[in-house]
């Protein structure tokens, strides 16, 4: 009886089909995708984009990001590529740069090349997100095949599970070690030039050898060395700031479109995201002649961007109220937005749906 109970056990096993662990899923939102848990940054996905995912630990799960870089922002060696952008550069869905991004790939992290179509790189690249940022999608995992003795009609041999009183089969003897890899060893071995340094006075950072000056950092900071290029180093900084300092990074912003432009062009512009420093004047409640604005909708009624003297209704989210009604009149902030109307009925003023606010 206990035979037939393990014979039996033996073709549930078979006939259930595991669903693959490379799910498809998305992220819910703009989601840090790290080296390791709690590792280097690799890239921000897009919230809604689409990754494969592995293997899980504690609360992270291993993805696997694919999109297309354009061969201006890597540079190449053998099946690897090196993302070169100080910005960060756009993986996008398509070879295309109208394409929907995917991530922003930060620079200085490698990717594998897949293929080249064009002025394109197809990539991926082996990261860690937490899991808390991801959501399954409609479609259904993909099932593994079921064997195909259980497919079969008539009589099938099932093998049985071994009783515990039967011998164990004697391991197999250890492989011979293979022959090291000059390639492989080359790419793990980090060169000495590279690596953790202590800044030996206060630094200026330069968003190129030679370029603008982009930051600074003090005699006690601790940088790392991720480059080289005729006597200069490009750098790694690692600190700490007010979150309430920081705005999303997103490439697809316009920070040079003036107020003028949106009025001009309003609707090349609708949907596009601006990052810019305005005047704050004061929180208002929308009335009925201000078309672009719902009834009641709180709004920051703003002037700018920069020198510009242009008004601008900037609608405010209900978790930004607070925060733009404890603003200085007449202080200056900076702003990430997106444009609802580049000219709103009657009075032509811009309308844009505030995404951060940073005071300066």
């Amino acid at each position: 009886m206990r035979c037939k109970s393990l014979v039996l056990f033996g073709v549930l096993l078979a006939t259930s089909a595991a669903p693959s662990l490379r799910a498809q899923v998305t992220v819910s939102t703009a989601a840090p995708v790290r080296a390791a848990p709690d590792g280097r940054l690799i890239a921000t996905m897009r919230a809604g984009a689409a990754v494969k995912t592995g293997a899980t630990k504690s609360d992270w799960t291993a993805v696997t990001i694919e999109g297309f870089l354009n061969k201006s922002v890597v540079s190449a060696k053998r099946n690897s590529l090196t993302v070169q952008a100080p910005s960060g550069a756009a993986l996008r869905s398509a070879a295309s740069p109208s394409a929907e991004m995917v991530a922003v790939i930060e620079d200085g992290a490698a990717v594998e090349r897949l293929s080249m179509n064009g002025e394109w790189y197809r990539v991926k690249r082996d990261a860690w997100v937490r899991s808390r940022e991801l959501k399954a999608t409609k479609t259904a995992p993909v099932a593994a095949p079921a064997r195909k003795a259980v497919a079969q009609s008539g009589p099938q041999k099932v093998a049985t599970l071994p009783s515990r009183t039967e011998t164990p089969p004697a391991p197999a003897p250890p492989a011979s070690p293979a022959p090291p890899n000059p390639v492989a060893s080359q790419r793990a071995d980090a060169s000495p030039a590279l690596g953790d340094f202590a800044a030996a006075h206060s630094l200026v950072l330069r968003d190129a050898p030679d370029g603008k000056a982009a930051g600074s950092a003090d005699s006690a900071a601790r940088v790392r060395i991720v480059a080289r290029d005729h006597g200069w180093a490009r750098v790694e900084l690692e600190g700490w700031v007010r979150e309430s300092e920081l705005v999303p990074f997103d490439s697809a912003s316009v920070s040079a479109v003036s107020a003028a432009d949106l009025r001009s062009d309003p609707d090349h512009y609708k949907g596009s995201i601006v990052r810019w420093v305005v005047q704050a004047i004061a929180v208002q409640q929308a009335d009925p002649l201000r078309k672009g604005l719902s009834p009641d909708e709180p709004y920051l009624l703003a002037r700018g961007p920069g020198s510009e003297s242009s008004l601008l209704y900037l609608a405010l989210p209900p978790a930004l109220v607070a925060s733009a009604k404890a603003l200085q009149p007449l202080s200056d902030i900076l702003v990430l937005a997106r444009v609802r109307a580049g000219r709103s009925e009657p009075s032509g003023v811009p309308v844009l749906d505030v995404l951060r606010i940073v005071p300066r």
